[in-house]
């Protein structure tokens, strides 16, 4: 996936650990299990590199960096899988850049344990959208052990409101802790989804300099090569909070 790579050059500004995640999406009207599940990685027509995970329910968290434009974000949302078709029009797009956060909605073909392939709009008017690929990795067909991805982490992480490095811990028991270089700090659980490769994962920011005091934040965490990718938004899907680091 080597999103780190890319995320680890950016010039992230505005200190402070800002977003935080929740599963609230997990409660869509998306099917039980969805077809286009998985771990994928790939591009899209920016540039981007992006990396990300599609869970059985049809949630979805895909993590995009650029080292050119300094563009670090993240589109989640929950989505409809059958007969090819990929649809979501719940998505948001997340910039940590600092632009924001806005309703952009995905429509993609798939190729069931191959692919996911189309557009994301860039508005709920569907005037303009970027296009993307990514493919699927067979280790999301592997159960994760805690014991394996447990360790410090360092990278960046950030909110809509911006971004800044930070650390990033995993505990052979799955507990979470982290700080910014604001001095923000994070603490939280994370637990094997199922026999699947990737996290469920809670966290709740402590007091400021943190952009959001208190708040408790639900998402995913997820691996590749040693780089640990964690995606996850507020209650409300107003902000999110995204890191990418490696050991």
């Amino acid at each position: 996936m080597k999103l780190v790579v890319a995320v680890s050059a950016l010039t992230i500004v505005l200190a402070g650990c800002g977003g935080g995640g929740d599963g609230s999406n997990n409660t869509s009207s998306a099917p039980e299990t969805n077809a286009a599940q998985g771990l994928y990685s790939g591009t899209d027509a920016n540039n981007n590199v992006v990396g990300g995970v599609v869970l059985d329910t049809g949630a979805f968290y895909f993590v995009y960096a650029n080292t050119t434009t300094n563009a670090l974000g993240l589109v989640q949302g929950s989505a409809s899988a059958s007969h090819g078709t990929f649809q979501s029009d719940n998505a948001r797009t997340f910039d940590i850049s600092g632009k924001g956060a806005s309703d952009t909605p995905v429509l993609a073909g798939y190729n069931e344990k191959n692919s996911v392939q189309g557009v994301t709009y860039t508005s709920t008017a569907k005037q303009s959208s970027i296009k993307f690929n990514v493919l699927y990795d067979a280790a999301y067909e592997r159960p994760i052990s805690l014991s394996s991805v447990a360790g410090t982490y360092s990278g960046a992480a950030g909110s809509t409101k911006g971004g800044e490095t930070a650390t990033f811990t995993i505990g052979q028991d799955g507990a979470i802790k982290g700080a910014g270089l604001s001095g923000c700090t994070f603490s939280g659980i994370a637990t094997p989804h199922g026999i699947k490769d990737f996290l469920d994962a809670s966290v709740t920011f402590g007091p400021a300099p943190c952009l959001y005091p208190g708040a408790t934040l639900t998402g995913v965490v997820f691996f590749s090569n040693n780089e640990v990718l964690a995606a996850l938004t507020l209650p409300d899907r107003s902000d999110a909070f995204v890191v990418a680091a490696s050991k």
